[in-house]
C-alpha cells in the first residue's frame, strides 16, 4: 500500500517538504494552523493580516521573569510570510535551495521582481504543485496517534482523526516539542536545548523622515546590528548571534507548552549585549529617544538591557532546538523508535544558526527530504 503523508505545518519547513513529496506524486495532506493567501509585500502589513500569526504564544525570556508574547508567523510559508526575508550567503548553508536571493553583500534578500516572497509562494504556488497536495487550512493539530510504535495520525483539536502512516511535524520549534510530549513520546532530549538570538530595541524619532520598510544589516562577530523603520521611528536592534544559554519547553498542568529560553545565563553574554548598546548609546547621542538608556554607564545600560530582554516583546523570533539531531531526531528527522513519525523544522538544529534561521530551515528540508528518496524513506 501507498504511503500516506500527513504534514503538521505549512510554515518554513512544511512547504518545502509537502511540495518534495508532491512533486513524486506521494499523498500528501498539509495541515495549517493558519490561512492561505498570498504572501503581502509590506512587511508591516503582513504581520496584521488575521492568521498571518500565531495568537496567545508566551514566553519566559530569562529566568525568573515574567510571560512575554512572542511573535511568530502562521498561515502558509510561517515566518517567511511576515518577516523581511533575509538571507545569509555566508558559512555552509548556502547550497541549493529554490529561493530566488537578490541584493549585494552578506545579508541579501528573498525577493522576486523586487517584491518579497514567502516560501510557500515559491515551492507551492509558483511551482503548481499546490494543487497536487490536499490543504487544510485553519486545522489545528493536538497530537500524534500512535500505537504498536507506529504512527497511525493525527488527532485536530475538535477531536477529528486523520489517519496516515507517515506524520511529518514541521510545526516549529516552540509547537514540534511540546506536541510530542503531548502525544506520549518519551525520548531524551525532548523540550531541551531551546535557543534564541537575544536582542533589543533602541528606538528613535525618524526626524530624518528615513522610508519606511528600510533595513539595513551590519555584522561584527556574534553581534548583528539592524536598523529598520517602523511608522515614525527609527530602531537600531542589535542581537546576539552565537548565544551560548539553553532553554527548555515542558507542559502545564492544563497541558499547554511552557516555554522557558532562559537567555543570557552567562556573563559573557550579557557583556557582548551591553558593550554593543554602550557605543550605540553614545552613537546616537543626537537622536531624540523614545526607549533607549538614559546613561551610557555599564551599570544602567546593563540594568536597561536585561529589562528589555525579560520583558519587551523580542524583535528577533529565531527559536530553535527542542527535538535536536542526534537526540531525539536521527539524521533522517526520525523521532526516537516511534515508525514513521519525523520531526523537519528548526527545533532539529543542536544549535541556533549564527544567521536568521529562514534558509537554514529551508535547506534542512531539502537535505532530509534528499536523504529520504536515497534511503527509499519516500517513494511514489
Amino acid at each position: 500500500m501507498a504511503d500516506r503523508w500527513v504534514i503538521v505545518g505549512g510554515g518554513v519547513a512544511g512547504s518545502v517538504v509537502a511540495a518534495r513529496l508532491a512533486a513524486i506524486g506521494a499523498e500528501v495532506i498539509l495541515l495549517e494552523h493558519g490561512v492561505g493567501g498570498v504572501t503581502p509585500n509590506d512587511l508591516h502589513e503582513a504581520a496584521q493580516v488575521p492568521g498571518r500569526t500565531m495568537p496567545a504564544i508566551r514566553v519566559q525570556r530569562v529566568a525568573d521573569g515574567p510571560y512575554v508574547p512572542y511573535t511568530l508567523g502562521s498561515g502558509l510559508g510561517g515566518g517567511s510570510s511576515i518577516n523581511p526575508g533575509f538571507a545569509s550567503i555566508a558559512g555552509p548553508f548556502h547550497r541549493s535551495h529554490q529561493l530566488p536571493i537578490e541584493g549585494q553583500g552578506r545579508q541579501q534578500r528573498v525577493l522576486s521582481d523586487g517584491s518579497r516572497i514567502s516560501v510557500s509562494d515559491v515551492y507551492l504556488r509558483d511551482s503548481g504543485l499546490i494543487d497536487s497536495i490536499d490543504l487544510r487550512t485553519e486545522a489545528t493539530v493536538d497530537r500524534v496517534m500512535c500505537e504498536g510504535g507506529q504512527t497511525q495520525g493525527v488527532e485536530l483539536n475538535g477531536g477529528e482523526a486523520i489517519m496516515a502512516n507517515r506524520v511529518v511535524l514541521c510545526a516549529g520549534a516552540l509547537t514540534s516539542p511540546a506536541m510530542l510530549i503531548r502525544s506520549g513520546v518519551v525520548t531524551a532530549g525532548l523540550g531541551r536545548r531551546l535557543q534564541d538570538h537575544p536582542s533589543v530595541a533602541l528606538r528613535y524619532r525618524n526626524t530624518e523622515h528615513r522610508p519606511a520598510g528600510t533595513f539595513e544589516v551590519e555584522r561584527s562577530g556574534a553581534i548583528q546590528i539592524l536598523t529598520t523603520v517602523v511608522g515614525d521611528e527609527i530602531w537600531v536592534v542589535p542581537a546576539l548571534m552565537r548565544p551560548l544559554s539553553l532553554g527548555v519547553i515542558e507542559l502545564d498542568e492544563n497541558g499547554s507548552a511552557d516555554i522557558r529560553f532562559q537567555l543570557c545565563q552567562h556573563d559573557h553574554e550579557r557583556a557582548l549585549l551591553i558593550d554593543v548598546v554602550s557605543r550605540l548609546v553614545a552613537e546616537h547621542a543626537d537622536r531624540e529617544a523614545i526607549d533607549s538608556p538614559a546613561v551610557s554607564d555599564v551599570e544602567g545600560v546593563g540594568d536597561w538591557v536585561m529589562h528589555q530582554i525579560a520583558s519587551a516583546t523580542p524583535v528577533y523570533s529565531h527559536a530553535t532546538g527542542g527535538c535536536s539531531m542526534g537526540s531525539v531526531t536521527d539524521r533522517c528527522g526520525r523521532v526516537g523508535d516511534v515508525g514513521g513519525l519525523f520531526v523537519v523544522d528548526s527545533s532539529v538544529f543542536p544549535a541556533v544558526p549564527s544567521v536568521n534561521p529562514m534558509v537554514p530551515t529551508v535547506q534542512l528540508a531539502e537535505s532530509i527530504t534528499d536523504r529520504w528518496l536515497a534511503e527509499g524513506l519516500a517513494a511514489n
